[in-house]
């Protein structure tokens, strides 16, 4: 017979003894019934099971479901907490598991029944067999057989034992199959949402057919039609459920059997505990089986009042790099704070005189928005009100804004600045270089490994070597007056987030799915079969070979002729399936992108919180993700309905501030067009004037057709836009198009010439550069592949307008923070603007103090015009 370990799921069933005996305590009103409970449940299995290795794995406080709510913001969020004397008593079951000798596994991001599959499945490898105790049916997925599982289904005796046999004879699947149907069906006690409509039976009915959630997907057709719509509207859920269900049984914390190893009969230890605490019951059963000198042992370490220290074996910090903490270091007087981010957390520690090793496992850590310590986890108030008062002075550090939004998030603001931020300076230095992690910028500017002084360290470089920052004074510039202060305020930004109407998306949702299915069926009537449409080959072959459509024209591949949307405009007058098939994209592609999406973003607070970086866009221009709220269409009803969900708090209102034709202004400016600038600043319509002045004709005698062909060429010009360009995006003929391109560069004779000499002196000083003197490099101008020297050369004639824009809307970000106090928050910035929330009250003192501080951001021969709207919801504006 092989040998047994009993895992038990420390917290679940704690759970249950808890709330099957709440009222029980001691002589002195210390509540004991949850220890009380666990410790009846425990002595049970261990004596019906007779194992040979006993562990308890504990769900991690604050950290456990971490990386589900990653994937999944509202996983758990259905849970109330417990109240306050269940907290209390876990102090005394770790007492008791040190008595009994039973060791207690914890680890960040894992939840305790990853671990207990994490166990089985390292216990399995060794000849061990595994009995599992909880009350969670997720663990169901990890019976096989050497690994079994016992569930509490009521209070403490009603137990149910599931091996293959048992797993099979009741559901009719395989336990490995447990996760697609979980998929499907959801599970309310974790807020795990599945397809909704789709309950246990269905579930399981739809797994014992077609076995795997991929088949039932593949074969949806045959489904019948209600079930099927059900399938389709939630199928991003359900693979997104079977994400959430799936345990993670690959954990980095390995058990130790030796630790875990049963000791014969019951311990001194554990009967001075029963005495101490007045378990009778368990005493006198206890107490039958012992000898004499066992209870003389045991009275001995009751009098003593020393129970052991409980085998806590933890997965923390050093666990993922072993003595790399990341480090912020307080110096004695408390005037800089330098960061050293190195393993994925912060560290809060003084940095002592004269150096040296530092304990770091009392003190605070820093990730993704929570606070935990090496210990409990959560952030006590003595160490916020220390934090308060010490965050107050410059900071040096590594990446540092994701620290401060972690602070924001736990109350804490920091008073001073940003000094210097090694991520950011290394980006504002080569925008072009990969990778900007610590460890990188470290091995490319430094000799050194030693993690409590790189920041310093790489600082002190980027000043002293040569093409650094004492080198080049523009780019000094633009660090410290744009980007460092931007650190700060995007933090901010991020913390406040923008409240989102998710019943509303999930509405949306399903309205797209039924649409959708509208589009697939008059797709399919129009082919004369049913196809995939999302195959290009499948699309390629309707369209080409049994509809015969022309294909002069369409281009040609490898694989046959191309579907992309490009070819399918050219065909859209030609038969009406190109036009639905571009409906079809368009409408998945939105209800993927953002209508199931962004539901998952929303934090427990109702709001999204997306995070901006300063250092993606070689431009310097911010970029927005998780989610990307920068991308969502502008100009499109659907958009437009898409931004509707976001709504401001009650009693408010969203301000919009937006730049107006804020690239072809600075196009103007840069270049030198002077007859341009005085046209933006006398008011006229600059696509109307060039379109008049390209055609010939009086200004009131431009046509729609006319202005929309000159602003094509007026926005598509900064990005090199070639005659063949302009004909696809217009309409125009070839020659047309090149006509008007070349009748354009000789009205606009200065653009031209700046063009020239931008992707001159790329070639020529091997950079480009803003107005502020942000730089980016142009190695590609030198490429001997024409493809990429073309590509190169676009790039470099855009950039100083699109790297001007971004600074300009960084400093205008910058100055309306410093003005707004109190009237309202910036929230987002999206293009060429700014949004703020605040009360109704404050809206038109808000557009006048973000009118005029925009203007006025930078004193320019072009009069900058800025466009403010007021709304209820982000569509409106």
């Amino acid at each position: 017979m092989s040998k047994r370990l009993v895992i038990i799921d420390g917290k679940s069933v704690f759970y249950r003894g808890y709330y099957a005996m709440p009222s029980l305590s001691t002589k002195d009103g210390t509540p004991t019934g949850g220890v009380y409970g666990f410790a009846v449940m425990a002595l049970e299995v261990v004596k019906k099971l007779k194992p040979d290795y006993v562990c308890v794995a504990w769900d991690k406080r604050q950290t456990n479901i971490r990386a589900r709510l990653a994937l999944y913001p509202q996983y758990k969020g259905n849970r109330k907490p417990a109240p306050p004397d269940f907290y209390e008593q876990i102090p005394l079951l770790y007492d008791m598991l040190a008595a009994l000798g039973w060791p207690l596994y914890e680890a960040d991001d894992f939840e305790a029944d990853d671990l207990m599959g994490a166990f089985a499945k390292q216990a399995g490898e060794q000849g061990v067999e595994s009995f599992l105790v909880t009350s969670d049916l997720d663990v169901l997925q990890l019976v096989n057989e050497h690994t079994h599982i016992y569930t509490l289904k009521k209070g403490l005796s009603n137990i149910e034992l599931f091996d293959v046999a048992s797993f099979e004879a009741k559901y009719g699947v395989s336990a490995h199959q447990w996760t697609d149907v979980k998929a499907l069906k959801g599970d309310s006690s974790d807020n795990i949402p599945g397809v909704a409509g789709v309950g246990e039976k269905t579930a399981l009915e739809l797994i014992k057919q077609y076995k795997t959630l991929d088949s039932v997907y593949e074969n949806i057709e045959l489904i019948k039609p209600t079930l099927k719509a059900k399938l389709d509207a939630g199928k991003d859920m359900a693979y997104l459920s079977k994400q959430l269900v799936t345990l993670i049984v690959d954990s980095p914390l390995k058990i130790s059997l030796d630790d875990a190893k049963l000791h014969d009969g019951v311990t001194p230890e554990f009967v001075a505990f029963l005495r101490k605490y007045e378990f009778k019951n368990l005493l006198r059963q206890a107490e039958a089986g012992m000898s004499k000198a066992e209870l003389a042992a045991a009275e001995e370490t009751l009098e003593e009042a020393e129970l052991p220290a409980i085998k806590k074996k933890k997965f923390d910090v050093a666990d993922y790099t072993p003595g790399k903490p990341r480090v912020i270091a307080i110096n004695p007087e408390g005037t800089t704070m330098w960061v050293s981010p190195i393993a994925g957390y912060y560290s809060v520690v003084p940095l002592l005189e004269g150096g040296g090793e530092q304990d770091t496992s009392d003190l605070p850590l820093l990730k993704d928005l929570t606070v935990t310590t090496n210990n409990e986890g959560g952030i006590s108030d003595a160490t916020r009100e220390m934090l308060k008062t010490v965050m107050n002075g410059p900071i040096i550090g590594h990446d540092i804004k994701g620290m401060l939004r972690s602070l924001l998030a736990e109350g804490i603001e920091w008073s001073g600045e940003v000094e210097h931020d090694t991520r950011i300076a290394a980006f504002v230095l080569n925008p072009l270089m990969r990778s900007r992690e610590l460890s990188d910028v470290r091995d490319r500017t430094l000799d050194m490994t030693d993690p409590a002084h790189v920041v310093p360290s790489i600082w002190e470089a980027l000043k002293d070597q040569n093409l650094q920052f004492d080198e080049l004074p523009s780019l000094r510039k633009v660090a410290i007056d744009i980007d460092f202060p931007m650190i700060k305020l995007l933090a901010k930004i991020e913390h406040r987030g923008i409240l989102m109407d998710g019943p509303m998306l999930t509405e949306m949702s399903v309205k797209f799915a039924e649409r959708i299915t509208q589009f697939e069926q008059k797709i399919y009537e129009l082919a004369g079969q049913e196809f995939n449409i999302g195959s290009p080959a499948q699309l390629g072959n309707i369209l080409f070979d049994t509809l015969g459509l022309p294909t002069a024209g369409v281009k040609k591949g490898k694989t046959g002729y191309s579907t992309g949307a490009a070819e399918l405009e050219k065909l859209r007058g030609l038969h009406p399936i190109a036009n639905l098939v571009l409906q079809y994209r368009e409408y998945t592609k939105l209800k993927s992108t953002y209508l199931d999406a962004l539901p998952k973003f929303e934090a427990a607070d109702g709001r999204v919180h997306t995070t901006f970086d300063l250092d993606v866009a070689a431009t310097g221009r911010l970029s927005s993700r998780d989610p990307n709220l920068q991308n969502i269409p502008t100009r499109t009803d659907i958009g437009r309905a898409i931004r509707s969900a976001f709504v401001p708090k009650p009693g408010h209102v969203f301000v919009s501030a937006d730049y107006s034709q804020f690239e072809l202004r600075l196009m103007a400016v840069m270049a030198g067009d002077q007859k341009m600038i005085d046209e933006f600043n006398d008011d006229i319509d600059i696509h109307v004037a060039t379109a008049a002045e390209v055609y010939g004709v009086p200004l009131d005698q431009v046509t729609k057709d006319m202005r929309r062909h000159a602003k094509t060429v007026n926005f598509g010009i900064m990005y090199g836009m070639s005659p063949h360009g302009l004909s696809i995006a217009t309409g125009m003929a070839f020659g047309e198009a090149k006509e008007f391109i070349t009748k354009y560069f000789e009205l606009r004779a200065p653009v031209k010439k700046y063009i020239e000499a931008t992707i001159k002196r790329g070639l020529d000083e091997g950079f480009v550069e803003t107005i502020h003197g942000r730089r980016r490099p142009t190695p590609d101008l030198k490429s001997s592949n024409f493809a990429v020297r073309e590509s190169a050369k676009r790039v470099a004639q855009n950039m100083p307008i699109q790297g001007t824009e971004a600074d300009l809307m960084k400093l205008a970000m910058i100055h309306v923070e410093e003005k707004l106090g109190n009237l309202g928050q910036q929230i987002l910035q999206v293009h060429d603007s700014i949004l703020v929330e605040c009360p109704a009250e404050n809206a038109e003192k808000v557009g006048e103090l973000l009118k005029g501080t925009m203007e006025a951001v930078y004193t320019l021969p072009v009069q900058l015009k800025v466009d403010i709207s007021v709304g209820n919801s982000w569509g409106e504006l």
